[in-house]
């Protein structure tokens, strides 16, 4: 049984732990991260960056408003990065190293621990990445419930 708490009670232990070079294991709540974290099944190991972040890192942040992302980074520029989850188009901009607090280093999937220098996961972000193939996917889940409402009468 997984305990749940509040990621702001414990976010300077967090902080101390991938400071010291360890290593923080969380269970990602919502949506964002599908097809690849499903809720109350999967968790990530977060690990302190080495450095700047790199395209398609998966990045653990303290938005300006408090609230706590998993998602990945889409970009890198100058002085700030672009973030998305998996599971979604909308892009998010101006998140800066001062709002990273770790990188994930492994995933552990339906059990598996699946590392980002993996030949699946690299083809996975690599199909995935692309935002035509998310939209293909999106308008085709889209189109599924659709047809499943109406045929349900």
């Amino acid at each position: 049984m997984r305990k749940t708490f509040r990621l702001s009670e414990y976010d300077e232990t967090i902080r101390l732990i991938l400071e010291s070079g360890g290593e923080f294991r969380i269970y990602p709540r919502g949506t964002s991260m599908l097809p690849l974290l499903r809720q109350e099944r999967d968790s990530v190991v977060l690990k302190k960056p080495d450095g700047k972040l790199k395209k398609n890192d998966i990045a653990f942040y303290l938005r300006d408003n408090g609230q706590y992302v998993l998602h990945r980074v889409i970009s890198v520029g100058e002085n700030s990065y672009v973030m998305c989850g998996d599971n979604q188009l909308q892009l998010e901009k101006g998140i800066n190293d001062e709002h990273i607090i770790g990188i994930v280093c492994l995933i552990s999937r339906k059990g598996k621990d699946i590392t980002p220098e993996s030949t699946l996961y690299k083809l996975y972000i690599y199909i995935w990445s692309h935002f035509f193939i998310r939209r293909v996917y999106f308008y085709l889940r889209r189109l599924k419930n659709v047809i499943k409402t109406k045929f349900k009468r």
